[in-house]
């Protein structure tokens, strides 16, 4: 049965399928996603994990999530924050250990991990206490020598605020309904020894 962030991602791969240069973009994502290159370390785990699977296996409309969050994030729309956690999730039957492990991040990260979970709709929340600032695109590239094009970037200051927290495998339309729907997401993803916060910082919670 397809739940409710799988229709969303349906719903972009629609959208993306309707003009040529999109489609494209989603031929190349996918390719990409197959060869494991070309994408920042860290970052395709962080939108989403399926079963562990490879990227490549990825079902095609959330392929189309993926596209729809990486390019965000090149436009400035989305945002990240990378946080060294030190270790490895272990699988949910550890979950002592793995708030042992999330309950030492720096200051003013603090996080909340479900002892129970029973199906919810997330493992726990990540906090800040106070403003943290973040790096956002701008959108506009440049090319730095003979390296390939990048976005410039510029530094945005973010309140305090708290976001759904997902541990281990996740799908990329799951982490999408998160960024729309309650500003952000944090992901600790299996193997990842790093804590990823996305922000839509267009959203009314976060701006």
């Amino acid at each position: 049965m397809t739940i409710s962030h799988e229709r969303g991602a349906h719903a972009v791969l629609d959208r993306i399928l309707t003009l040529e240069p999109t489609a494209a973009a989603l031929v190349r994502t996918r390719n990409r996603l197959a060869s494991g290159t070309h994408f920042t370390p860290g970052f395709v785990a962080a939108v989403g994990q399926i079963h562990r699977l490879k990227p490549g296996r990825w079902p095609v409309h959330q392929v189309a999530a993926f596209l729809d969050i990486h390019a965000e994030v090149g436009a400035g729309r989305y945002a990240m924050v990378q946080i060294e956690v030190g270790a490895v999730p272990r699988p949910d039957a550890a979950r002592a250990a793995n708030a042992a492990a999330l309950a030492d991040l720096p200051d003013p990260f603090t996080t909340q991990l479900d002892s129970n979970q029973n199906a919810a709709d997330e493992d726990g929340t990540v906090a800040w206490t106070e403003d943290i600032v973040v790096t956002r695109s701008t959108g506009v590239p440049y090319t730095a020598g003979c390296a390939a094009p990048e976005s410039l970037t510029i530094p945005t200051v973010l309140r305090a605020f708290c976001v759904p927290l997902e541990v281990g495998t996740t799908m990329p339309s799951r982490t999408l309904l998160h960024l729309e729907e309650d500003g952000g997401v944090a992901r600790w993803a299996y193997d990842s020894t790093d804590l990823y916060i996305l922000l839509n910082l267009r959203h009314p919670l976060v701006a």
